[in-house]
């Protein structure tokens, strides 16, 4: 008996669990209360325990500790507590309790506004769309001497006809613009009006960089415009919306305009104007009367370059943009662009109008997550 005493003391192992110790201390005693114990049956005990031991202990780390069995004491009647395992069962959350239940609750109640507002959106669209096309269909504008500027936003996407002349020793570079597979840039004239009144700016159209030579301010056309004196023209009135807050600036100082911007292309070419007015007439005063002057010989006045063009005395200019219009066909704009022409932009407004397909989008994502929701409370889920 003190055998097996010591035998057992010797094989138990902190990570026995609770019943293996009393399974092994049974099945040692039976063994040594045996008549004639063996050596044989003493190696078979401590191999049976040993087996038993090395199981329990591949049980307890290969079994999630969240599933392991939790040992529960239960008596009866006359008879002493037994001690056995029994599962541990998990208790379901009622489904109200889950925050997921009340995301799945606004998600079909938000995205069915937004379906709504798509559809508002789309009728909007629609009723732009027409008012546009009454617009460039009826009869061009003529604009007035004196222009008002803060009522020329009610004007907007109207056509106008100009009579007048083209500035083109003020030519403004408004790019680089693509078209028709080809690099360049918009050519953007101060347009001086028959009837007087101060000059507009005209983007008279899209020209390839294979016509323009020079850098910055020294940037000029190879050739010049088959439109020379007095011309009459029909023009578009566009918005001008505001520059994005990720759009390069404009550099005048290198005749690079990034952006559409009326007011400081005005202001730019008036003060370049304004300057060099001032500086003419000072030094006219300063030299005074010379014979030279009298001299009806005197030498040609050499051409102006580009950049000492703006600095020549003009009319004042007028933060009034238009557009060109064409009205060729297709392949007769790309014969334009092939001959150095300007080619303006064609008499329609295209427009964006994909509200039909983000309302069908946002119903059918509210339908899907009614569904979810429908689905989770009917199984009382509480995730």
């Amino acid at each position: 008996m003190q055998v097996a005493k010591g035998f057992i003391g010797v094989m138990r192992v902190p990570m026995i669990r609770v019943g293996v110790y009393d399974r092994a201390a049974a099945i040692v005693t039976n063994k040594v209360n045996a008549r004639f114990m063996q050596t044989t049956d003493v190696r078979r005990v401590s191999t049976q325990l040993a087996r038993m031991c090395i199981a329990d202990r591949v049980r307890q780390y290969s079994t999630p500790r969240s599933k392991l069995p939790v040992p529960v004491i239960e008596t009866e009647e006359n008879e002493q507590p037994l001690i056995y395992n029994r599962p541990q069962q998990r208790r379901r959350k009622p489904w109200y309790t889950s925050p997921v239940v009340y995301v799945l609750m606004i998600v079909p109640m938000f995205t069915f506004w937004l379906g709504n507002w798509q559809l508002r959106r789309l009728q909007w669209k629609l009723d732009l769309i027409d008012e546009l096309e009454d617009k460039l269909n009826s009869k061009p504008l003529h604009l007035p001497r004196h222009i008002n500027l803060d009522v020329l936003e009610e004007f907007a996407f109207r056509l106008v006809s100009l009579k007048g002349r083209f500035d083109p020793s003020r030519t403004l570079f408004l790019g680089p613009r693509a078209r028709e597979g080809e690099r360049g840039y918009d050519l953007v004239m101060p347009f001086h009006r028959a009837e007087g009144g101060g000059d507009v700016l005209v983007n008279c159209g899209f020209v390839s960089n294979a016509f323009i030579e020079g850098t910055n301010m020294d940037k000029h056309l190879k050739h010049p415009l088959p439109f020379q004196g007095e011309v009459t023209l029909t023009t578009l009135l566009p918005r001008v919306y505001p520059p994005s807050r990720f759009a390069l600036p404009n550099e005048p100082n290198n005749n690079l305009w990034m952006q559409v911007n009326p007011a400081q292309m005005a202001a730019w070419l008036n003060e370049q104007s304004g300057a060099a007015q001032n500086t003419t007439s000072e030094k006219a005063a300063n030299r005074g009367f010379s014979p030279r002057d009298l001299w009806p010989f005197s030498k040609p006045e050499e051409p102006l370059s580009p950049s000492k063009a703006f600095q020549q005395k003009s009319n004042q200019v007028l933060p009034v943009y238009l557009e060109q219009v064409f009205d060729g066909t297709f392949s007769e704009a790309g014969a334009n662009i092939r001959q150095g022409i300007p080619v303006g932009r064609p008499p329609k407004i295209n427009l964006r109008n994909q509200h039909m397909e983000y309302a069908v989008t946002w119903f059918t994502l509210s339908g899907i997550s009614s569904l979810m929701f429908i689905y989770m409370v009917s199984r009382g889920r509480g995730v």
